[in-house]
């Protein structure tokens, strides 16, 4: 392949990365059964893409097979919206609202994204480390990579876990 060949090639979308998130399973007691990985604030304001999710994976990529072995919880996918091609201002979510205002939220207000991971999945991590690091695999729709911002696909506030008893 020739340089000029090569730069017409797209990059990758970049991997999201979280810090570690803690988790006690000795509280959990003998009832936990699962757990929620909660994504909060998930922009979609840009590409369509499938996320998929690993945890405890620091070798993840868009080639690691989808298997509990390789730290695979699940996916989420998300519809995006490209860009804003409004006038100035229409793609800006206003923060605040009146409290009887019953119209429908913006349309790129922030996504809320739930994966569920089994106890015995969280249990078999427990084993080794009480921490999970959290890797999201941006998969983007039609397998297109032209999109202005290829390293920022996956942008969100922050991630939760719930976890519950019987």
């Amino acid at each position: 392949m020739s340089d000029i060949d090569s730069a017409n090639v797209p990059s990758r979308p970049r991997i999201f990365v979280s810090m570690p998130l803690k988790l006690d399973l000795k509280r959990l007691g003998k009832n936990f059964y699962r757990a929620d990985l909660e994504f909060h604030g998930v922009d979609h304001s840009g590409a369509s893409y499938v996320g998929h999710v690993f945890i405890n994976n620091p070798e993840a990529n868009e080639n690691t097979p989808q298997t509990v072995e390789n730290g695979y919880v699940g996916s989420y996918s998300i519809f995006g919206h490209g860009r804003c091609f409004g006038d100035e201002g229409h793609c800006e979510i206003r923060k605040e609202r009146l409290p009887f205002d019953y119209r429908p939220s913006h349309p790129l207000t922030p996504a809320y994204k739930r994966v569920t991971i089994t106890a015995e999945k969280i249990n078999e991590i427990a084993k080794e480390t009480d921490q999970l690091v959290v890797r999201i695999i941006p998969v983007l729709a039609g397998g297109s990579n032209n999109i202005a911002d290829n390293n920022n696909v996956v942008k969100l506030d922050r991630i939760s876990i719930v976890t519950y008893n019987k």
